[in-house]
């Protein structure tokens, strides 16, 4: 089953627009655990408010799906794809299955936005709040985006990973049981 289609459209208006700002002073770099959690739940607490706009029950974090949203998110890097079929041509429910998680329906975000200064339509990125503000409105504004975000699902995982020039690729995966 193919999902949402590609992102690269939507982000390419989000990209840089000059200076590369220095890595934050608060952690050691961009690869911090910490700062990825952070933006991880910053990015779940933000899909849920749009998902209470229209009435509907939050997301649960899942440690599962942040495993498989991680795995894809690095992976993108890594391979150096942007992409819901990853490097091995498998789509998120095959990359689930692989894991041996179980579900009844699963969807897949994806996207990327740069670490800097002038960010197109999102201003400075420099911080968890800002670069997740940033992301989650990308996929608000998306109308495949914007339904997985609101679709019939009970949990979320999202995986955020750095590339070496200071780029965030998102993944969120959605599941039901």
């Amino acid at each position: 089953m193919h999902f949402q289609t590609f992102f690269i459209i939507l982000f390419s208006s989000f990209f840089i627009s000059c200076n590369k700002a220095p890595l934050p002073t608060e952690v050691d770099s961009l690869e911090s655990l910490s700062l990825k959690q952070e933006i991880a739940s910053k990015i779940l607490s933000k899909t849920n408010n749009i998902r209470n706009t229209q009435e509907l029950t939050d997301l649960v974090q899942d440690d599962e799906m942040d495993i498989l949203a991680t795995l894809h998110s690095d992976n993108m890097i890594n391979y150096d794809f942007f992409d819901h079929e990853d490097h091995q041509g498998k789509s998120p429910s095959d990359r689930a299955s692989d894991l041996n998680y179980t579900y009844s329906k699963l969807a897949e975000n994806i996207g990327y936005v740069p670490w800097f200064e002038n960010v197109s339509s999102c201003g400075d990125t420099r911080s968890a709040e800002a670069i997740a503000e940033c992301v989650v409105e990308g996929w608000k504004n998306s109308p495949g985006h914007y339904a997985n975000m609101i679709g019939d699902f009970v949990e979320l995982g999202v995986g955020v990973a750095f590339t070496k020039d200071s780029v965030a690729y998102f993944t969120q995966v959605f599941r039901t049981r």
